[in-house]
């Protein structure tokens, strides 16, 4: 009795893995599907013009800085984003697919480098203000880099473990069952794939962030068990491919 209960258990753990995971692409409208099998491999150039191709020229352009072209198709929002690749959205059906598949693994993301700001202003617009870069070094070192930009929005960051300590090591310690060959791409949304462990350069001081992923947001995001006095987070390294 005690196996069975715990194969269910077992069954619904895997249940919730996999409906957390971002949607496969076999669930998108079948045009969609052919504009993703089509693309593969591309360069963005190529891509969007096979999206001309096939839904004719976009509705509209929402970038600012960039180019981010949409078109409404299949009760949907077709994106073509020449940083982060193009993308299918189902407002209706809380779907959201990006139609290249790309491989990141953790290993080759996690020391990548953040930029830091402050919290989002508690304003209607949110707004952050940048205060600096964490950088890595191959040799297991870390260094921030401050913006030295924003004096009259530092007043949190008395604290700072990185403005206090800019210099030091990093050790990566991964939370099971994940590892650095682990596709970043294959895990659930929000899922903590590993604790950063930062000593100070003087070895007298250390400090543990984990390590947030978002699948639908490319990102990676620090956190910690209480609540920091900064927002630091950066981007998967591949979107294309």
């Amino acid at each position: 009795m005690k196996s069975v209960i715990t194969l269910i258990l077992l069954l619904l753990v895997a249940a919730r893995r996999v409906h957390a995971q971002a949607p496969e692409i076999a669930d998108a409208p079948k045009a969609i599907q052919h504009l993703a099998a089509v693309i593969q491999g591309k360069p963005p150039d190529d891509v969007r013009a096979e999206i001309i191709r096939q839904f004719g020229h976009a509705q509209r352009n929402v970038g600012s800085g960039f180019r981010i072209e949409q078109w409404d198709v299949f009760g949907g929002v077709l994106t073509f984003h020449p940083a982060t690749g193009p993308t299918f959205s189902d407002p209706k059906a809380n779907r959201y697919f990006r139609l290249l598949r790309t491989s990141n693994p953790i290993g080759a993301n996690i020391l990548d480098g953040y930029e830091m700001t402050t919290l989002p202003d508690p304003k209607p617009d949110g707004t952050r203000f940048w205060l600096g870069n964490l950088k890595f070094g191959s040799d297991g070192t870390y260094r921030f880099i401050d913006s030295r930009q924003h004096p009259n929005h530092r007043a949190e960051q008395r604290d700072n473990f990185f403005m206090l300590y800019p210099a030091g090591t990093v050790k990566v310690r991964y939370v099971h069952p994940v590892s650095s060959d682990t596709p970043l791409e294959s895990l659930p949304e929000d899922t903590v794939v590993a604790h950063l462990n930062f000593t100070s350069a003087d070895h007298k001081h250390q400090a543990t962030f984990s390590i947030t992923s978002s699948e639908r947001a490319r990102r990676l995001t620090f956190g910690a068990d209480t609540p920091l006095s900064f927002y630091m987070d950066g981007w998967w390294k591949s979107f294309w491919q």
